[in-house]
């Protein structure tokens, strides 16, 4: 009876090897989710560096003046 009941209690709870690749498998997930969460790179709206963006964001900073602002936006519109 020993020899059966240790047979059952084997690493993998019942799932034997595929039990361990599953659970790998989910902590390295878990691990690339929060490395990408921590470099930012999670969330894409936060990401958008498109000229028109970058435009937007020197205007409201005060780095450039309404009228380059809009002579440069018509030249990123044409």
């Amino acid at each position: 009876m020993k020899g059966r009941y240790t047979m059952m209690m084997g690493y993998g709870f019942g799932f034997g090897m595929f039990g361990l690749v599953i659970n790998f498998l989910l902590i390295l997930g878990v691990i690339y989710l929060v490395i990408k969460w921590v470099r930012g790179e999670g969330n894409s709206r936060f990401n958008d560096n498109t000229p028109e963006r970058i435009l937007d964001v020197r205007f409201a900073k005060g780095e450039i003046t309404e009228e380059e602002y809009f002579r440069m936006k018509s030249i990123l519109r044409d």
